[in-house]
């Protein structure tokens, strides 16, 4: 992590401590691991169901993001959470999580990927608050007791540990017990390295956008490919600076966002029905008059600049811009086929799935960015996970 993201962070961190928002969220969890598993395998093993999770993120990530698969009495429940890496105190895990109900379409797009790793488990609820699991592969018993109050998680965990014979050692502490941490080490997939700082990013979009300018091109146009939360904003405004820094300020390259030629509430109700939800569905944007307006850039002409009012749901135009020899264009369809014509290089961002998600709800909760397409959290989550938005 560059030091512009590091600081970034941290400053949205410490806007979220005291952020209500947050603070409802947070759970406060200890986990206890059964040294003589039999007694908790004789007391509830009968009752455990199956689950399986899925991990979008690493124990290097700055947020882990899991789908899960739970077998339930009374049907299968299909979910995903968003945790920070929160603080380990006095014996209790604090974090900040956001779980929703996901589809099983979305739990299946990340499921049959055999490189994302994963685990399965049997587990039992005993009690409010108590969850047993039973995780035979790593040959791991483990009791979770979660409850904001103090008092009561110290009573259930004694409670617990009656049970077990006082066969229960508290290993909050120990990240190697987070399911996240089980689900990587029992994968046979290839550990993925760490993310390329968005610094060491920019550089690298630089220098291939400097070098196809070296060949000859008049205009070299750049897709920058990133979910909400990834970076966009940070690489963008870093490859405008080094490309400047180069050539001077008539060569600072243009920005363009695929997310201002948004067709506009009213088109899309008209053409698909009302009302209109899939606000990162490809059709919510019109990626084929972005191209036109290329191609009028690449001839010399000037662009009259548009965005996306959130207030109003549609594209308002503003001022007009010149053209650049440089043109940046980011978002989440910015490696469109209706583009190819039209754009010479194409990157994604490095940042993980996890990441730019966390980063993204972090972000609409301190800026009160909610509005009824996007009211909570959760509901964020949940649209970052359709299969959709996985596709450029």
């Amino acid at each position: 992590m560059s030091l512009v993201e590091k600081n970034l962070t941290q400053k949205n961190i410490e806007l979220t401590e005291n952020h209500p928002e947050f603070i409802n969220r947070r759970e406060k969890e200890q986990k206890l691991y059964a040294t003589v598993p039999k007694y908790l395998r004789e007391l509830f093993l009968d009752q455990a169901r199956p689950i399986e999770q899925v991990y979008l993120s690493s124990p290097d990530d700055e947020f882990s993001l899991r789908v899960r698969k739970y077998e339930r009495d009374d049907g299968t429940e299909y979910s995903a959470a968003l945790k920070d890496r929160g603080s380990r105190l006095y014996g209790t895990l604090d974090r900040f999580e956001v779980s929703t109900p996901i589809s099983q379409e979305a739990f299946e797009h990340f499921a049959n990927n055999p490189d994302l790793p994963r685990v399965q488990k049997l587990r039992a609820e005993p009690l409010e608050g108590v969850v047993v699991d039973f995780i035979d592969e790593a040959n791991l018993q483990l009791v979770e007791v979660e409850h904001p109050d103090l008092k009561e998680r110290v009573y259930l965990s004694q409670y617990m540990a009656e049970l077990a014979k006082g066969h229960l050692v508290d290993m909050s502490y120990d990240r190697q017990l987070d399911s996240e941490y089980i689900a990587h080490s029992l994968s046979k997939a290839e550990r993925t390295p760490s993310p390329e700082t968005l610094d060491a990013f920019s550089d690298r979009v630089v220098g291939e956008m400097v070098a196809q300018y070296a060949l000859g091109k008049k205009q070299v146009v750049v897709g920058l490919t990133g979910m909400s939360g990834s970076g966009k904003t940070t690489a963008t405004k870093a490859i405008q600076q080094k490309v400047t820094e180069l050539f001077g300020e008539s060569f600072t390259p243009l920005i363009l966002s695929t997310d201002d030629y948004h067709f506009g509430k009213k088109h899309l109700e008209e053409t698909y029905g009302a009302p209109w939800t899939e606000w990162d569905d490809p059709r919510t944007y019109n990626t084929k008059e972005l191209a036109h307006d290329l191609a009028l850039i690449a001839e010399g002409h000037s662009l009259i600049r548009r965005h996306f009012d959130f207030a109003s749901e549609e594209v308002v135009f503003d001022e007009e811009v010149a053209p650049s020899p440089f043109v940046v264009v980011e978002g989440l369809y910015a490696g469109s086929q209706d583009l190819t014509a039209v754009r010479d290089l194409h990157f994604e961002l490095p940042t993980s799935i996890a990441t730019a998600v966390g980063r993204d709800i972090r972000r609409l909760v301190i800026e009160n960015r909610a509005n009824h397409v996007f009211p909570t959290p959760e509901s964020r989550l949940s649209t970052n996970l359709k299969p959709h938005c996985h596709f450029t």
